[in-house]
């Protein structure tokens, strides 16, 4: 099942919560089911059983006529550092990690597919990253390995922006990643079930139609329960918390010459189960 938050293009309604089958949207607000995803996430099993008996009695819409939004405002994105082995080798700087790394997107950050993202003034290094990205479903603290895939409620995609030049100077990797608009996220959220092999999803990254990052979780150096079980020892993760995986190679930083975005470029970050995230960059 896709998750997803929308609106209405002619404004009449607030943000909704829907599911999404093919090019249309049911609403499950309008139908009385749920009043956004998280509520959707936080009623777990008994939610979408909910769900798969009334979407079929719900109000339908084309996705023509409608705005998709971050499918969930996170209250916490928490993105792993070099996680992919491809990664790690590409980088001259990098050293193979012996535990996970991890930093933070701030809720402020995000934004929904389609929604254009200002170039900053201060930065000429807008550089993207495809980020396959789990959504917790259940309070993890200290958990052990074992404790979290029942905990995943879905997967969605992050785009990890970051202005390298801010990032790597003096090391500011908050600053460098939270500018407005740096964490794109959607196009929805894949419930767990419907991706059962989360680590062997191919992902891509395309910059006005060229491609630029071509690879698969199964390059992971670390698995999901190994690195939310780390995570989860020293920060409580809620529901409707987003954890990403890292990025594969072929960030723009270390294409041969560099590759930076620019106002009138358009990215598209895509996961195959997932769908297409697509961001325009624009000119502040």
């Amino acid at each position: 099942m896709k998750l997803v938050t929308f609106s209405h293009r002619n404004g009449r309604h607030k943000s909704h919560a829907g599911v999404l089958d093919g090019d249309h949207i049911s609403c499950l607000t309008e139908a009385g089911i749920a009043g956004s995803v998280l509520e959707i996430i936080t009623g777990g099993a008994v939610m979408l059983r909910r769900i798969r008996d009334g979407v079929a009695k719900s109000p339908r819409y084309p996705l023509a006529d409608l705005i998709l939004e971050a499918p969930v405002r996170p209250g916490k994105v928490l993105c792993s550092g070099i996680n992919y082995k491809g990664h790690a080798e590409e980088n001259p700087n990098a050293k193979m990690p012996t535990e996970p790394f991890f930093f933070a997107k701030l809720p402020t950050s995000v934004v929904g597919p389609e929604a254009p993202v200002v170039k900053p003034v201060r930065t000429e290094q807008m550089d993207y990253e495809v980020e396959f990205s789990a959504v917790i479903g259940k309070q993890l603290h200290k958990a052990d390995e074992a404790a979290v895939m029942p905990a995943i409620f879905g997967y969605t995609l992050l785009n990890d922006i970051s202005a390298r030049d801010v990032q790597f100077k003096d090391n500011q990797i908050t600053i460098g990643k939270n500018f407005a608009g740096f964490a794109p996220i959607g196009p929805c959220i894949v419930t767990a079930d419907a991706l059962p092999h989360p680590d062997n999803t191919a992902l891509k990254t395309r910059l006005n139609g060229k491609l630029l990052q071509n690879g698969s979780t199964s390059d992971w150096l670390f698995s999901l329960p190994r690195l939310i079980s780390f995570l989860s020892q020293y920060i409580p993760l809620e529901p409707g918390d987003i954890v990403s995986t890292g990025t594969p190679a072929g960030v723009g930083a270390f294409q041969k010459p560099q590759i930076f975005m620019k106002a009138g470029d358009v990215v598209e970050i895509e996961a195959e189960g997932i769908g297409i995230l697509r961001t325009p960059i624009v000119a502040g």
